[in-house]
């Protein structure tokens, strides 16, 4: 009897550490003016530099306006009520690195343990970054609101897919229009 409250409990810590190693995805980091949300309803594309627009611009420009258009703002060539820009930085994160695991348990027929090691094979890093979104009042020429999110890529810039699901998790913070 001894012997199983002795293995519970070693099986229990154990499920506790595992559960604290564990990463949640990450979430969405907004940050917004103090005085709120400016009275934007229509929106116009702030270009991020005086080059050429890249293909990842390209991407994030054209599912940044889809997104708004559906929360039922309006797109403007020019002199929007607000601007909206990104920016992206991607960086190589090493992939996890050779690791050892222990366990212990217990049953009706005794207690029982075993060792585990994970060896990384094939790939050695990968791409990590933040992708961010910035709304600018237009009339008073500041940042109003911005949201954040911490992702992974297949390659050094997103493809279509990863950016439409970037922009759609980032976007899904900004509020909808409320019709006048």
């Amino acid at each position: 009897m001894k012997t199983v409250a002795v293995s519970s409990g070693l099986l229990l810590g154990a499920t506790l550490l595992a559960g604290c190693t564990a990463t949640a995805p990450s979430k969405v980091r907004v940050d917004m003016a103090e005085s709120g949300l400016p009275n934007c309803q229509s929106f116009e594309w702030l270009p991020t530099e005086q080059q050429p627009a890249t293909l990842t611009e390209q991407r994030v420009k054209s599912e940044v306006m889809s997104q708004l258009k559906e929360k039922g703002y309006a797109q403007a060539a020019e002199k929007g009520d607000c601007r909206v820009t990104y920016a992206l930085d991607i960086h190589e994160r090493p992939v996890n690195k050779p690791g050892v695991g222990v366990g212990v348990g217990g049953g009706s027929g005794g207690v029982g343990g075993g060792i585990g090691v994970t060896l990384p094979i094939g790939k050695r890093s990968e791409q990590a970054g933040t992708f961010t979104i910035d709304i600018v009042d237009t009339a008073k020429n500041a940042q109003v609101w911005s949201g954040s999110l911490d992702a992974s890529f297949l390659k050094s810039e997103p493809n279509e897919d990863e950016t439409r699901e970037i922009v759609a998790r980032v976007l899904e913070e900004y509020p909808d229009r409320e019709p006048k």
